[in-house]
């Protein structure tokens, strides 16, 4: 089977779920994702099906095609795993308050600090094409630029907004060297 494709299909899904979500039941920038969704019922249930979908595909398209393709090491895929283990478990305990919460927010930390050492990995390796490391440096000075800003709490009031850049920041330069390089 070609998996390749595998990663292209995760992202379009992730995009028009998350776009559903914050078109459908808008509650402002400065609430996540997550947020948006711990609201009700039917929306968290949305949410988890939404990762359920979506992350085995990126988990197989990173380990069968990606990894394998660029000779990156295991840790690669350790990591990345990490990451997609930590976002579902995320969605399955809602931004709802108290303990959920903290544990929501641990668990999204996880999941987004699991996204960086893939991208110092995608930098190390002669594999990938120069304008592709490029693209990986650049994404990653704006993921640990977007890190410092919530760390420093300068990003308070635009959460969605910085959430979603990191994302696409991430999904740059695994997309234009799986796709477009």
């Amino acid at each position: 089977m070609d998996y390749k494709y595998f990663g292209l299909l995760s992202f379009a899904i992730l995009l028009c779920g998350l776009t559903f979500i914050v078109w459908q039941w808008p509650q402002g920038k400065h609430v996540t994702f997550s947020g948006h969704v711990a609201v009700a019922r039917y929306k968290i249930v949305y949410y988890i099906v939404l990762f359920a979908a979506a992350l085995p595909l990126l988990v197989l398209f990173f380990t069968k095609w990606f990894a394998p393709t660029f000779n990156l090491s295991v840790w690669f895929s350790v990591s990345l795993i990490i990451s997609a283990v930590a976002q579902q478990a995320c969605s399955l305990i809602p931004e709802t308050g108290g303990w959920k919460t903290r544990w929501h927010a641990i668990l999204a930390g996880i999941s987004a600090f699991s996204l960086l050492p893939p991208l110092v990995l995608i930098l190390m390796t002669s594999q990938i094409p120069s304008v592709g490391r490029v693209i990986t440096f650049m994404s990653l000075l704006c993921m640990t630029s977007i890190v410092a800003m919530v760390a420093l709490r300068k990003g308070v009031g635009h959460y969605l907004t910085l959430q979603a850049a990191y994302y696409a920041a991430f999904f740059a330069p695994i997309l234009a060297t799986s796709y477009l390089l």
